[in-house]
């Protein structure tokens, strides 16, 4: 393991969401978290009713939502589909299409995997072929485009490109994973690149911005395990191996006080890493397939499984030492979970919703429903008080959570 570590005295700017929006993959900050309280936080008493059931097309992608509208993405034989609705309603808005071969990828159903990205007035999309799209968030209007393969000599994963485009500054971070453009930024307004950089292959986790008191820049697990960098110029700053079988580094990372939490399937396990001083804990016990986790009041929670096993549960670890506090067995392979409210919210790939409390102190449960059916991969998304769940087939449901 080689760490080489700079200190760039790098100001990281992020546009700052409305308390309510979720602009991206595991909503603000891609922590997982929502402050949003005053929500119907007991479904023992009040099982939260249907607001509204929309068919957007095939694909594992979740969706974003911002200013009272969703954004999210689906495939419909070779046609994949960006899509607009009002989250009120599920009424669509707008709707852009364009040519991308369809391919179910060993997960039944294929399409589109990345989640929209919405940025001020802007909405930036990956296809799993590695369309890179900007849109006009108000009525879908095209700004601009590249492809990952031909714009940057990339070379698409085994199961395509999955991992979120990142929005740093004015630049838009993506993975093209070719042999001098592992890496590269564009920008955001324009699409002009601004620089690409590094050897390693692609995987299918999303990149991160994280900030400690002594270093500061972006955080990607690419398949040849963690690398930070600094988004300037590209140039790598620390790098920890994590080489799994497939090159399925899916999980995005997790980082707080300069160290990193990954996770991978495949009897890989879970890891928290120092950036200065390497491995902290370990426990190869623990699968962390592809779903990410969320760190809450210092403990991680996610479900652990992969894809290979019917054993997944739903696990609560201490930061700092990894000890488990409690595991409870749940439904399924796999599964997403975030937190609102102080609230564990997890939709088991089987389609069901659970809640519960997030606390070390024990698993307690506060109700769950079966909304929809299994293959549902996609993270659910919380805003406004409504929950927006979503299947690989396409279905995507809002779940009003008015108390």
């Amino acid at each position: 393991m080689l760490f080489r570590i700079l200190l760039p005295a790098l100001a990281l700017m992020c546009s700052r969401a409305a308390a309510a929006d979720w602009p991206e993959i595991l909503g603000p900050k891609r922590r997982g978290i929502s402050q949003e309280t005053g929500w119907n936080m007991d479904w023992n008493a009040k099982e939260p009713p249907e607001l509204w059931k929309a068919k957007v097309g095939a694909g594992a992608c979740s969706c974003a939502v911002t200013g009272g509208r969703v954004f999210t993405m689906g495939s419909d034989g070779d046609k994949e589909s960006v899509i607009c609705l009002d989250a009120a309603t599920g009424s669509e808005v707008w709707r852009k299409t364009y040519d991308c071969d369809f391919d179910e990828r060993s997960f039944d159903t294929g399409g589109p995997a990345s989640t929209p990205v919405v940025d001020g007035d802007r909405v930036y999309t990956l296809s799993f072929r590695g369309q890179l799209h900007c849109w006009n968030a108000s009525d879908g209007a095209k700004v601009w485009e590249l492809s990952l393969e031909k714009d940057f000599k990339g070379l698409m994963p085994r199961w395509g490109w999955a991992g979120n485009p990142l929005v740093v500054g004015n630049m838009l971070v993506v993975e093209p994973g070719g042999n001098g453009s592992s890496r590269a930024a564009v920008d955001k307004l324009t699409g002009k690149v601004f620089w690409q950089s590094g050897t390693d292959p692609a995987a299918y986790a999303s990149p991160i911005i994280f900030s400690g008191p002594e270093m500061r820049g972006v955080a990607l697990f690419n398949s040849s395990g963690l690398v930070g960098i600094n988004p300037r110029d590209g140039s790598e700053l620390f790098r920890q191996a994590w080489k799994t079988r497939f090159d399925v580094n899916a999980s995005s990372p997790v980082h707080k006080d300069g160290k990193f939490f990954l996770g991978a399937g495949y009897d890989h396990g879970i890891l928290l890493v120092d950036a200065k001083t390497g491995p902290v804990w370990e426990n190869k016990k623990i699968m962390l397939h592809f779903q990410s986790p969320v760190l809450f009041e210092d403990h991680l929670y996610f479900v652990g499984g992969e894809s290979s096993s019917n054993k997944a549960a739903i696990h609560c670890l201490e930061w700092v030492t990894g000890a488990v506090k409690w595991s409870q067995a749940t439904p399924g392979r796999i599964g997403s979970v975030i937190v609102a409210g102080g609230k564990l919210i997890v939709l088991t790939d089987q389609g069901e919703v659970i809640l519960a409390d997030a606390s070390p102190a024990g698993y307690h449960e506060l109700g769950r429903l079966q909304p929809l059916s299994k293959q549902a991969w996609p993270a659910p998304a919380f805003s406004d008080k409504r929950l927006f769940v979503k299947n690989n087939a396409g279905t995507l449901l809002c779940l009003d959570l008015n108390p």
